[in-house]
């Protein structure tokens, strides 16, 4: 079994593909216990769709994952749930879009230039975040992406990455959404997010707790493009321990009293425009969910929708 699973874990390999089959099972002996967990949790048909983009997802647990400090067991439990999560949240049509595709959460038009923020599995952000939140153009270049695993209704943040050739994207948005800035932009759709979906709170890493201080990167901690911290307490995040801090699930926003006359105007045009936005936001992804969320619904409720096939949309 484990030559067979090494084999199709690498078989796109084109350089150092015995190396990396020998890697693989010499780790499977050396964390028997963690190997076969994963193997029962993940190698079996209902979960065949993570292996899509991730072959070597058996051994996700042998290497860092959201932020430091996490052991193989914490990691194999963190997966686990956030997959048993996805499936009873979303439909199985949606899950398998997420993780080939892409779902869309709407359309931002500046300049007659249009925008998308999708949701889907990322593979340069593995490491980070079983889902990524991305604004991205109509070629899918991504200028922000967010990564966030969900466990326990805790919506965990482990990145953000803004793109490495901006070509003053960041100038022109901010300035089209009435001073809102992307990177803050990312911020309030997370929140939107986890609004609609009943998180109970969002926690996002910090700059000393990001999977690449890990000693094993050595220096790539210097990539990271971003002051996380900085970027958390501009949004109200306060520390909550040594790997997070704890954002509020509702973007704070200012009485128009405590702004000065000439920007009143820019900030009323940007809360408006937010909302709208929001109100999109839920419109397209509600389709994707197993029955609708933010609406108290009794378990008798959630069945009936659940078995009326008129009620369900299906992604197309």
């Amino acid at each position: 079994m484990r030559l067979k699973l090494a084999s199709a874990a690498h078989a796109q390999s084109q350089k150092h593909k015995l190396r990396d089959i020998s890697k693989f099972i010499l780790r499977s002996y050396l964390y028997p216990r963690h190997f076969q967990k994963m193997v029962n949790l993940f190698h079996h048909e209902r979960r065949q769709h993570i292996f899509i983009r991730q072959p070597n997802y058996i051994m996700k647990c042998m290497i860092p994952f959201l932020h430091i400090g996490l052991s193989k067991s914490d990691v194999i439990q963190l997966l686990d749930d956030h997959h048993s999560w996805l499936e009873a949240t979303f439909s199985r049509a949606a899950i398998l879009k997420i993780h080939t595709d892409k779902l869309y959460l709407g359309s931002i038009n500046i300049d007659d230039e249009n925008y998308q923020l999708t949701l889907r599995f990322d593979g340069r952000i593995r490491k980070e975040g079983e889902l990524a939140l991305s604004l991205e153009d109509n070629t899918g270049y991504a200028y922000y992406t967010l990564g966030f695993t969900i466990q326990n209704n805790l919506l965990l943040i482990g990145c953000m990455q803004g793109a490495v050739n901006d070509n003053g994207f960041s100038r022109t948005f901010t300035k089209a959404i009435y001073g809102l800035r992307p990177k803050s932009f990312m911020v309030e759709a997370v929140q939107f997010i986890a609004q609609y979906l009943d998180m109970k709170a969002i926690y996002a890493v910090k700059n000393s707790a990001h999977i690449y201080n890990a000693k094993r990167y050595g220096k790539k901690s210097d990539s990271i493009n971003l002051d996380y911290d900085q970027l958390w307490q501009e949004h109200d995040g306060v520390d909550h321990n040594r790997w997070f801090y704890s954002l509020p699930l509702s973007a704070k926003r200012r009485e128009m009293e405590e702004i000065k006359r000439p920007k009143r105007k820019m900030y009323r045009e940007r809360y408006v425009w937010l909302d709208a936005y929001q109100q999109q936001l839920y419109a397209l992804l509600q389709p994707s969910l197993l029955y609708p969320h933010n609406l108290k619904m009794s378990i008798a409720e959630q069945v009936a929708w659940l078995t009326d096939g008129s009620t369900q949309q299906s992604i197309s």
